[in-house]
């Protein structure tokens, strides 16, 4: 994990031990050790996996994605309804739509 994980793993470890500390200080006037540290080594679980998860997707869809280039741009847009339809418009299962089957008989 690089620096920004590490980071966003850190602090939001030490801002719910934080606040948790705070919460029971005030309303139950005993601070309970093992519920805190409990609750800070979950978020920094899930907060490492959740880090892991967005980086390793955000790399899988720029690894997998076309380039896109002036030359090829219009290739990867999708066609909008003024431009004459979508390209699922023209064909059905079997290929090319017919006309005729189309009609109403």
């Amino acid at each position: 994990m690089d620096r920004r994980g590490i980071a966003e793993t850190v602090g939001a470890a030490l801002v719910s031990g934080g606040l948790a500390v705070v919460g029971l200080w005030l309303f139950a006037d005993y601070v309970d050790w093992v519920l805190v540290v409990g609750l800070v080594a979950c978020v920094a679980i899930a907060t490492a996996a959740n880090y892991r998860a967005r980086t390793g997707h955000a790399e899988n869809v720029a690894a997998e994605a076309p380039a896109e280039t002036a030359d090829n741009y219009e290739g990867h847009t999708q066609t909008a309804t003024g431009d004459g339809g979508t390209v699922s418009d023209d064909w059905t299962r079997d290929g090319p739509a017919d006309a005729e089957s189309d009609r109403v008989q």
